[in-house]
């Protein structure tokens, strides 16, 4: 069974982010899903996800989630030091 999953979201720190998990797109977290990462516009930040079993798209789901929503805690909380 094959499996895609597609999610964008729109923020005004997509290019950060997007910036900032480049790098993790160079390891491979499984042989058994790819991961697409991508810029629409400014303010969209796609991720994309093709899995081969519904427990790898579980997986990588809940990894690129937690990685996403990290990264804007980290400018939450940056922004919020700075003023």
């Amino acid at each position: 069974m094959k499996l895609f999953a597609e999610f964008i979201f729109e923020t005004e720190t997509a290019e950060t982010i997007y910036r900032a998990l480049l790098p993790e797109l160079d390891d491979n977290f499984s042989q058994r899903s790819a991961i697409g990462l991508s810029l629409e516009d400014a303010n969209k930040l796609v991720l994309s996800v093709k899995a081969e079993d519904v427990v790898s798209l579980r997986s990588a789901l809940n990894t690129w989630f937690r990685l996403i929503q990290i990264a804007q805690e980290v400018l939450e909380t940056t922004y919020e030091v700075s003023c």
